[in-house]
Parts: C-alpha cells; structure tokens; sequence
C-alpha cells in the first residue's frame, strides 16, 4: 500500500502498485523461498483520491496488473491519493473487502483508511459503526474510529493496533483531506510489514516497498511502532515514537 501527498504523480503510483503487486521489487519472509513474484496481490485493488475536498474511492476485484480499469485512471488531479492492492488473509474475493474503505459522519469527520496484515483475533469497536463486508480491515478502521470519538488520532491508533498480538502485521493509513496518519507495529515479518517515507519540496511519498519508479528519492524506513502524522497541506510531518518501556528490577 502506498499514499502519496503534495504533487501527485498518479501515473507513476499506479505504476508502482501494479509492481507491487507483482511482488517484483524486493526479497522478504514470504517470498524469499520461492524469489520475488512469488507472492503476488491478485485480490483486488483501489484508490481513494481527494477531488478537491470530496473523497473518491475506486475499486475492483481484479488484479490490478490485469485490470484495464488502470487507465481510466491515470488522468487524475489531485494532491492527495492511497493505492492498496490485496492478497486476502481470512476473508473471500469481494468488492465489499477490498481497500481503501471511507467513512464520513458530521460529530467524526471524513476519512479514508487500508490495512496492511491480518488480525486473528475478534476486533471490538462501537456499534454505532455497521460493516459492510467480513474483513478484519474495515473492522480494524471502525475500531480506531471508535477510540476518535474521545481521543485523537495518534493516541487511538496507537492504542488500537497495540491490542491485537494474534496477527502476522498490522500497518495502516488513516487520511483525512487535512491530515494523513500512518500507523505500524512490531510484527514477526518486519522485512514484509514494513513502511518506508521519502520527501521532496512538493511531495511526500510513504510506501511499504521501495520504488523505484520514483527515481533519486532517499527513503528512510518507519521504525515499527512508529505512528507518521502528515500535514496535507505544509508537507511537514512528525514522527510519534513508540513509548519505550523500562521494567524495574
């Protein structure tokens, strides 16, 4: 999954997550016996775009390096646009759980979320919040939304993605059109479930691969536990530190 911010280059994102999802950009825990192109994310794709301050989502059940929807894309403008492609862990092939899920309501606001990873254990969250599929994903996005209604973001991811430890990783990207938000945990596949940000002037990029598509960029990876708040509009961005524990002795 990827979002980038500032000025788009929406070909060269819908490029680089047709390659991801080919599994073609680098060796990790769940190809390294088979090489690179072993696990590839046929299961679905999407996109949530900003146009102007209205959310866009655009998904399919297709693999997106076979999907011709690809093109009908690639005259977007826009300054704000996350790109998840999908291999299904624990839940079927279907529009309804495919990413980037979106969700607005007036005393909440408007947001766009994805997920990176698979949570085994039952996710609690308000019942105000009604699913429309079965993934542990939307489930996962309606959990941190529940903890917004009292706390800010930073705090109810990081509280949200700590509680769960039955899961092979839990990386995710909650947007709004002001703020974008970038959560990670410590997994037991960190060469896979990892994030990686890069910066120019008028652009910010965070990806779970390197991409090559975007040349002389110097990516610096998210140390697991970190949570990255991004402003939309002054492309600053803060890095909330995973609290260090100390046991006494």
């Amino acid at each position: 999954m990827l979002i980038g911010v500032g000025d788009v280059q929406i070909n060269l994102l819908l490029d680089s997550a047709i390659k991801m999802a080919k599994d073609e950009n680098l060796t990790h825990e769940l190809n390294e016996d088979l090489g690179p192109g072993s696990w590839m994310h046929s299961d679905g794709w999407g996109i949530a775009y900003l146009d102007g301050t209205t959310w866009v989502v655009e998904k399919s059940t297709k693999a997106i390096f076979h999907d011709p929807k690809v093109d009908q894309l690639r005259n977007i403008k826009t300054n704000l646009a996350i790109i998840h492609v999908r291999k299904k862990m624990g839940s079927k092939t279907h529009y309804k759980n495919t990413h980037p899920f979106k969700f607005k309501r007036k005393d909440l606001g408007d947001y766009a979320f994805c997920h990176n990873g698979y949570i085994e254990e039952e996710i609690e969250y308000c019942p105000s919040f009604s699913p429309k599929g079965e993934t542990d994903s939307e489930q996962l996005f309606y959990a941190i939304l529940s903890k917004i209604q009292e706390k800010k973001p930073v705090e109810s991811m990081r509280e949200t993605l700590e509680r769960y430890n039955k899961c092979t990783g839990t990386n995710v990207i909650l947007a709004t059109k002001e703020t974008s938000f970038i959560g990670t945990r410590d997994n037991k596949f960190p060469r896979y479930y990892n994030m990686k940000i890069a910066k120019t002037d008028n652009f910010i990029l965070v990806s779970s691969e390197v991409l090559s598509e975007f040349k002389d960029l110097e990516w610096q990876n998210i140390e697991l536990g970190d949570i990255i708040s991004i402003n939309n509009e002054t492309l600053t961005f803060q890095v909330d530190k995973k609290p260090i524990i100390s046991i006494d002795e």
